[in-house]
C-alpha cells in the first residue's frame, strides 16, 4: 500500500499488512497513515476497544498490533522457538498443568506485569529476573494487552488477559502467516520469511510444502517465492515519498536490506534502531522526527544521501500532509531539513 493509499477499514489493513510493530505506541498509527486514505487515529482506537484488533508480543519477541481474528496464528507461530526452549529448560515441570493453572488465575481478573512476575516465580526453576517470568507466561498463554493499551496517547502500564480464541496447530499457524507474508512482501527468500517472523526456517517447512508458490531468482541467484498471480510492478514504476513509522514493516520484512536501503547507509541501522524513516523512489534516504511547539507542528528531516531538488520538493509536500494528520487542529506545519 505504499504505491497508492487505499480506503480500507484499519482491521482489514492489518490483515493485509501482517501485524504492525507497536513497540512504540504511536508507530502503528503512523504506519497506517502512510498507507490508508482517510485514516484517523480514532478508527484504530475503536477497533482496539472493540477487541477487533489486539496488541501483544509477537514476532521477534516485540509488541505488535494485529487483526484479532488472526492473532492466534501469529501467536502460535512466534512462540514455537520459545516453547521448545521452555520444555528443555523446565523438564521438571508439567507445563500442561502449569498452563491450566495460570489460565485459571487470569480468568479471575486482568493482571499487570508485577503480578505475573510474582505469580510465575513460584514455579521451580523460573529465573528470578524482571523479564524471564513474563516471557514464561507469554509463551504458555496467548496474553494480550487489554484496552486502553494501544491507544495513541495511552502511557499507563498495561494489564493482560488471555485471548479466548483456540490456537491453530503450529503447521496451520505457519501456513496462515506464510500466505499473509507473501501476499504483502513477496517475492521473498526463505531467509527473508524466517527473519520477518523471528523463527527458524524449519518452522515454515510444512507451510511451504502446503502453499502453492511461484519462483523467481534475484540478481545473486537466490530463490524468491511468491503467491501465484500477484502483480509485479515494473522496475520503472514511480514510487511516491512515504514517511514510515518506527520499525516499519517495510524496513524489517526482508533479511536483505538492499531492497529498501542503499548499502552506503546501512551502517546507520536506521530501521533496526527504530528511526522513523523516509523513502524516495522506494528506498530509505532520510530519517524524521516531529514535535508540537505551541501551534506549529514541526517535522524535522535528516537526509542521509544527496537528494535531487524535485525529491526534496516531494518530501516537503508529504511532510506537510503528515503534519496536518498528526495534529489536525494545528494551523501551521514547519518542515526543516529539505
Amino acid at each position: 500500500m505504499l504505491l497508492d493509499r487505499q480506503r480500507l477499514d484499519p482491521v482489514e489493513a492489518l490483515r493485509r499488512l501482517t501485524p504492525l510493530q507497536g513497540q512504540e505506541p504511536r508507530a502503528p498509527y503512523i504506519a497506517l497513515a502512510a498507507r490508508l486514505a482517510g485514516f484517523t487515529r480514532d478508527q484504530l482506537e475503536v477497533a482496539l476497544h472493540a477487541r477487533k484488533a489486539v496488541k501483544s508480543t509477537l514476532m521477534r519477541t516485540t509488541l505488535h498490533i494485529t487483526a484479532a481474528d488472526e492473532y492466534p496464528a501469529y501467536h502460535q507461530l512466534a512462540r514455537q522457538p520459545r516453547l521448545r526452549r521452555l520444555h528443555k529448560a523446565h523438564a521438571q515441570l508439567d507445563l500442561a498443568q502449569v498452563t491450566a493453572e495460570l489460565e485459571g488465575w487470569f480468568e479471575a481478573k486482568a493482571r499487570a506485569n508485577d503480578e505475573i512476575r510474582e505469580r510465575v516465580q513460584r514455579y521451580d526453576g523460573v529465573p528470578d529476573t524482571d523479564y524471564g517470568p513474563i516471557m514464561f507466561a507469554r509463551t504458555l498463554l496467548p496474553l494480550v494487552q487489554l484496552p486502553p493499551a494501544g491507544a495513541w496517547d495511552d502511557r499507563r502500564r498495561p494489564r493482560f488477559g488471555v485471548d479466548p480464541r483456540p490456537l491453530p496447530s503450529p503447521a496451520d499457524a505457519a501456513t496462515i502467516a506464510l500466505k499473509r507474508y507473501l501476499a504483502a512482501f513477496g517475492p521473498a527468500s526463505r531467509r527473508d520469511i524466517a527473519a520477518w517472523a523471528g523463527v527458524p526456517q524449519a518452522d515454515f517447512a510444512q507451510a511451504l510444502a502446503r502453499v502453492s508458490t511461484v519462483c523467481f531468482r534475484d540478481e545473486k541467484g537466490v530463490e524468491l517465492l511468491d503467491l501465484p498471480n500477484l502483480p509485479l510492478p515494473p522496475a520503472s514504476t514511480r514510487m511516491p515519498v512515504r514517511f514510515l513509522s518506527r520499525w516499519d514493516q517495510a524496513t524489517l520484512a526482508h533479511a536483505d536490506r538492499d531492497r529498501i536501503m542503499a548499502p552506503e547507509i546501512q551502517a546507520l541501522k536506521l530501521g533496526l534502531a527504530g528511526d522513523q524513516t523516509v523513502t524516495v523512489d522506494g528506498r530509505i534516504v532520510a530519517s524524521w522526527l516531529w514535535r508540537r511547539a505551541g501551534d506549529p507542528v514541526e517535522i524535522e528531516i535528516t537526509a542521509h544521501l544527496e537528494l535531487a531538488h524535485k525529491a526534496r520538493d516531494r518530501m516537503g509536500a508529504e511532510a506537510r500532509r503528515l503534519g496536518r494528520w498528526l495534529v489536525p487542529e494545528a494551523r501551521k506545519v514547519h518542515v526543516t531539513g529539505v
